[in-house]
């Protein structure tokens, strides 16, 4: 069945596109899979895409994405991930008021609910996996459910709905939009955060290693500007789009030099941070940033 390309095998769930190209055959953690672009819009998926129960069972207590990287402990991610958490709070600062209620959707270890806690009124997750929700519930001590269902069937609203690097894990993004519209108060906001496909190191350099890396089990979609705008029309949304770099020129340095990730920050002491500054800047500007960073509200005529 993998062989064709014909009728409706490969169709683009954004598009309906029936026709694909083949990027690349294999992805970190799954060598089955193909990688494929809609020759329409461009759209970037894995084939064949999981089943809602193999996506169910990846995120339980003993597939997570995390664990295959080697690292099954959510105390230790905290720890690592509260750097960038306190970066994502300081960009969503204007958008934060005293009685501001926050639902964040991908929790994670809870880094981010823990750091933007003292700039809102009240504030939830949504995690699917068992450790990280014990750990928000025990030490965190912030309200976490398993899934956004859980959420909607409580008829809670929010001023805000933070979603950092989820929405490629989603099987139907458009429908998944959808129902976060339905947990957004009338003039609350929606923030997205994913990976851009149009990352330098893929769309560029087009280092091997990393391209290897890059496509992985987990990332179910792969997009652009453009097809994150699509994605936020067909569920509703108006949003402004903006590209934002997470890791620095020594991390590409390394990356062309040994073809292994880890070299975020490497070469700091020779490399001061306005060269970082520079090359992080001219990246956003041609549109080859490693992060899409958007802001969105629920349409008037969605409404």
């Amino acid at each position: 069945m993998l062989k064709t390309n014909c009728g409706s095998v490969y169709r683009c769930l954004l598009c309906q596109c029936p026709e694909s190209v083949l990027i690349q055959t294999g992805a970190r953690h799954a060598p089955e899979v193909e990688v494929r672009r809609c020759t329409d819009c461009g759209l970037v998926f894995l084939w064949p895409r999981p089943t809602g129960e193999e996506l169910r069972r990846y995120y339980a207590i003993g597939e997570v994405y995390h664990e295959e990287d080697g690292d099954p402990s959510v105390a230790k991610r905290y720890i690592t991930e509260m750097d960038e958490a306190r970066v994502r709070v300081r960009r969503l600062l204007p958008l934060l008021k005293p009685d501001t209620r926050l639902l964040e959707v991908g929790s994670g270890s809870g880094a981010f609910l823990d750091a933007v806690r003292p700039y809102v009124s009240d504030l939830m997750g949504v995690e699917p996996n068992a450790p990280s929700r014990d750990l928000i519930r025990q030490q965190i001590r912030i309200p976490v459910v398993e899934r956004v269902d859980d959420v909607l069937k409580e008829a809670k609203s929010f001023d805000l709905v933070a979603l950092f690097h989820v929405l490629e894990h989603v099987p139907e993004p458009v429908r998944f939009l959808q129902d976060v519209a339905r947990l957004l108060r009338s003039d609350g906001r929606l923030v997205v955060e994913v990976p851009n496909v149009d990352d330098t190191l893929v769309a560029v350099y087009q280092i091997p290693a990393y391209l290897r890396f890059y496509y992985q089990k987990a990332h179910l979609y792969y997009f652009s500007t453009d097809t994150l705008m699509l994605v936020f029309n067909q569920a509703g949304f108006d949003a402004t789009i903006e590209g934002i770099q997470r890791y620095n020129l020594s991390n590409h340095i390394r990356w062309m030099l040994t073809g292994k990730p880890g070299g975020q920050g490497y070469y700091n002491d020779i490399l001061l941070p306005s060269v970082h500054t520079a090359y992080a800047d001219a990246l956003i500007r041609a549109g080859h940033s490693d992060t899409l960073w958007a802001i969105a509200q629920v349409s008037r005529e969605a409404r």
